[in-house]
């Protein structure tokens, strides 16, 4: 996901299109060839905000590609099986995990 401020929707975030990269949307990430790993994983969803354990795993991250950044940093945040089934599931799910996820980015607390 590029994460751009700009647009107001639910989230900021906008998904990579089918067969491009997020070095062809970005320039700044074009030289970019490997990974440097800095941090320990989310230690609980960041979308449901639930936290992992033997019952509720890791499934997938999500990782935001910030848009006017000047080097190349992405960010990952880990998610669990359920908040992956509402992203899977397209539309407004899609849309509410991104937001919960943009959300966790940003450090905001959850008011739930």
């Amino acid at each position: 996901m590029a994460r751009d401020s700009r647009f107001r929707r639910l989230h900021g975030m906008t998904p990579i299109p089918p067969g491009k990269t997020f070095s062809d949307l970005l320039p700044t990430y074009a030289g970019a060839e490997n990974e440097v790993h800095l941090g320990e994983p989310n230690s609980e969803c960041a979308s449901c905000r639930k936290p992992f354990n033997t019952l509720r795993k890791r499934r997938k991250a999500v990782r935001m590609y910030p848009v006017r950044s000047k080097v190349p940093v992405a960010f990952a945040f880990d998610i669990c099986g359920a908040c992956l089934a509402l992203y899977q599931a397209g539309g407004a799910s899609r849309d509410g995990v991104l937001a919960a996820v943009e959300s966790y980015c940003d450090g905001v607390e959850a008011t739930q």
